[in-house]
């Protein structure tokens, strides 16, 4: 009997290549680049978080060499992990900034419960006290008025019990601002005549133009209508965008820079 094939070993097709331009056209997917974590430095007026967007650090090795100093490496590991140090970074910051459990935040890693309390204390406590902060006023704006808004001024209110909500709202306002600044992009590009909206997948837009438009100056164009202002007060924040293009279809698109430099149709 032929034993049956693991999940893991399984590849599943790539749906996306589904997905055609029309004859003489350019896909095109942008993406919000780093977005939910750059909101959460906003709204818990992280000031050190902020200044490393604002340089344009990668975030998760700025992290990763903030926790663990010069023993961090991009591609390494530590002994028995999972997973490599950046990736162990993302998710354990990421989690936390969103009010995971240390015995949630230990499974997930195979961590220590132990080791995922250190982190969790190091993260809130120590490294960024000002995200701390945030949770402790999401709590209350929990307990007070069972409502959060976020900074575009939408708000939400729940029902359920509020002494398990936390993490649920923490994740709300970056989630919600991210998907409103992509949908506001999305309504401003519609307004460029020689681009076909297709899609919005929560932090990206895909798009196709004709090939002929495809150029550094029409991209500008599209550039500077997808710019979507935060209107946090006195630091707006603006997320920047990342692009990626194909002339066969969504699975095959590869990133580009916007002034198109290395880029030959």
């Amino acid at each position: 009997m032929q034993a049956t094939p693991q999940l893991a070993e399984i590849k599943l097709p790539n749906v996306r290549k589904l997905f055609l331009p029309d004859p003489g056209h350019v896909l095109l997917d942008v993406d919000l680049s780093g977005a939910d974590a750059q909101v959460v430095a906003w709204e818990a007026q992280d000031d050190n978080l902020k200044s490393a967007f604002k340089a344009g650090l990668n975030i998760h090795n700025h992290n990763g060499k903030t926790i663990w100093g010069d023993n961090y490496t991009i591609d390494g590991k530590r002994p028995g992990a999972k997973y490599t140090m950046r990736d162990e970074c993302k998710r354990a910051v990421h989690a936390t900034n969103y009010g995971t459990s240390a015995r949630t935040l230990a499974v997930t890693l195979g961590w220590k419960i132990s080791e995922a309390e250190t982190f969790i204390n190091r993260w809130l406590t120590r490294l960024h006290p000002a995200i701390g902060d945030w949770h402790d006023r999401v709590d209350y704006n929990l307990k007070t008025t069972r409502t959060i808004t976020n900074a575009f001024g939408y708000r939400i209110v729940y029902f359920d019990r509020v002494d398990a909500l936390l993490p649920t709202a923490l994740a709300w306002t970056p989630q919600s601002t991210v998907a409103l600044v992509c949908s506001k992009g999305g309504i401003n590009i519609r307004k460029i005549p020689w681009v076909e909206l297709l899609k919005q997948v929560h932090d990206s837009l895909v798009f196709q133009i004709p090939i002929h438009r495809f150029t550094p100056a029409n991209l500008a164009v599209i550039q500077r209508h997808l710019e979507v202002e935060v209107p946090y007060p006195n630091d707006p924040l603006l997320i920047p965008w990342e692009a990626s293009y194909s002339l066969k279809s969504w699975g095959d698109v590869e990133k580009f820079k916007w002034s198109m430099e290395g880029v030959a149709i």
